[in-house]
């Protein structure tokens, strides 16, 4: 660590320290998304109040000041009477200093002005190119997140500061007030993106509440932080929740079977990522020779599922086909786990789409994993299932039928629930089937506006250069554009090839056909 960067890690946790203690772990997380984040980022804060948001804004300002970055504020007031005049003031501030602090009153943000700003968001981004901050109250960050999915799939982050002493809904000391986590039947989780929002706060503030809760009480709200983090796509706090606070308190409490579990959350996020090496030899050399030694059979099936999976994604489809029939699924079928055995069974039809049996495949999604999870009221599984549904549709010529599916059963769940890469995989699902039919414009704003924004905040790897892949041959077939496509193909191409997929020589392939020059070739 360079003494300039010691120097900045010094003033961000003095200004820590002198905030309420609910409110460290998102300033951490701001601050450092504003030193070392990329120079254009568009960030949410959550603030109940204004004595708050100037204490949060000046520790902010300490540390930019520590690391030699200016700062502009934007009030939103009769100066600003639109979102027309707001996009022109960013881009004159974003000239003068790297980051902008937008404090919007309340009220000023509503749906019509998010849809205004929406319509606005790629000039700003080209045009504007600093961090802006948006300091505002919980109802417009709520609009943003319900009537503008689509502007909210483009932020950079979301971060809540909530000071228990003032916000009064678990300012109960040491408290036993964090209400259980509502769900479903079997646990399945149908919450909203807000209420999910609203849940990360209300752990948080629990969490930091004083004195701090009682050990033994820390287990459930620790693992649902992760799995909130998670499902809103925001991987890096997910994976350093899991790593930093969940692994140690398991670890400190010597409970094996729940340390296995937290490292196959940690393999899961690594896998996400790209990172299916370091994901494939936890599972295999680390939480096998664990589950096996406990002799937790459900557990031993949940890992042969995840390795199946890994190999499902490298093209090992044989193998990851035997695992799943032979190893898991009769184990679950045994325990009587229903949904699990929908999701291995969801597994197995895809497998079979891939391998050429898409009959058996539709067969197994709408009589076997379609019932099962309607009936435990698992909303999203059912989504996912009827896109798989639509995409073997699709491969059967029936686009009407696959495009009503995608857009009227998938995507409403998925902006509901708040599920931004299903969301993603979905639109982009929409994109090939308008793509197939001509109609490349509307294909490509739906690529670059919307999926591939997306993506690239999710951090998904191999999602992000399947999608660069897409997008390239839409420029290249669909408009000419064949510098840009190259440059498309290479990045694709770079990220197939470091992540050992088969995809690679299949773009390769692609590539030489269309006369690119491909690294290696003769």
């Amino acid at each position: 660590m360079t003494p300039a960067s010691f120097d900045i890690e010094r003033v961000q946790q003095e200004a820590a320290n002198g905030l309420p203690a609910a409110c460290v772990f998102d300033f951490l997380r701001l601050t450092r998304a504003l030193v070392h984040g990329p120079s254009f980022q568009w960030l949410l804060v959550e603030v109940p109040n204004e004595l708050l948001r100037n204490q949060v804004m000046e520790a902010v300002e300490q540390v930019l000041r520590a690391a030699r970055m200016g700062s502009s504020r934007l009030p939103l007031s009769g100066k600003v009477p639109d979102v027309g005049a707001l996009e022109a003031r960013l881009i004159h501030l974003a000239k003068v200093n790297p980051v902008v602090h937008v404090v919007g009153p309340s009220g000023w943000f509503n749906p019509e002005r998010w849809d205004a700003f929406n319509v606005r968001r790629e000039r700003i981004a080209s045009q504007a190119k600093a961090r802006l901050v948006f300091w505002l109250d919980t109802e417009a960050i709520a609009d943003a997140a319900s009537q503008a999915p689509d502007l909210w799939a483009w932020r950079s982050g979301v971060y809540s500061f909530m000071d228990v002493r003032v916000s009064g809904a678990s300012a109960t000391a040491g408290s036993s007030t964090l209400s259980a986590r509502p769900s479903g039947p079997g646990g399945i989780d149908n919450r909203s993106m807000v209420e999910r929002h609203q849940r990360i706060r209300e752990i948080r503030e629990w969490l930091g509440s004083t004195p701090p809760p009682p050990d033994e009480l820390l287990a459930a709200p620790l693992r649902e932080l992760g799995q909130l983090l998670f499902s809103l796509g925001e991987m890096d706090a997910a994976l350093a929740h899991w790593r930093d606070h969940v692994l140690p308190y398991y670890q400190r409490h010597h409970d094996e079977r729940a340390v296995a579990l937290t490292q196959a959350r940690i393999a899961e996020i690594l896998q996400f990522r790209g990172q299916f090496d370091e994901a494939l030899h936890i599972h295999r050399d680390e939480l096998l020779p664990v589950v096996e030694r406990l002799g937790d059979m459900r557990l031993r099936a949940v890992i042969q599922g995840k390795i199946a999976g890994i190999l499902q994604t490298r093209g090992e489809l044989d193998e990851s086909l035997r695992i799943n029939r032979e190893e898991v699924l009769p184990v679950l079928q045994r325990l009587g786990d229903v949904y699990l055995q929908a999701v291995t069974q969801s597994k197995i039809a895809n497998i079979l789409e891939r391998q050429g049996h898409p009959d058996e495949a539709l067969r197994i999604l709408r009589e076997d994993v379609m019932p099962m999870f309607e009936r435990l009221g698992d909303v999203r599984s059912c989504a996912v299932t009827q896109g798989q549904i639509a995409d073997i549709l699709q491969s059967r010529g029936q686009l009407d039928e696959a495009l009503r599916i995608h857009r009227e059963e998938e995507l409403p769940v998925y902006e509901r629930l708040g599920d931004v890469r299903e969301r993603a995989i979905a639109l982009g699902k929409i994109a090939d089937i308008l793509q197939s039919r001509g109609q490349f414009a509307e294909a490509l704003r739906i690529r670059r506006e919307q999926e591939l924004p997306a993506l690239e905040r999710l951090g998904n790897v191999r999602l992000l250069a399947v999608e660069r892949t897409n997008l390239a041959h839409l420029l290249w077939s669909g408009f000419q554009q064949k510098e840009e496509a190259e440059k498309l193909f290479r990045q694709a191409l770079a990220s197939f090839q470091q992540m050992g997929l088969p995809e690679a020589e299949q773009l390769a392939r692609q590539m030489r056909d269309l006369g690119l020059w491909v690294p290696g070739s003769s």
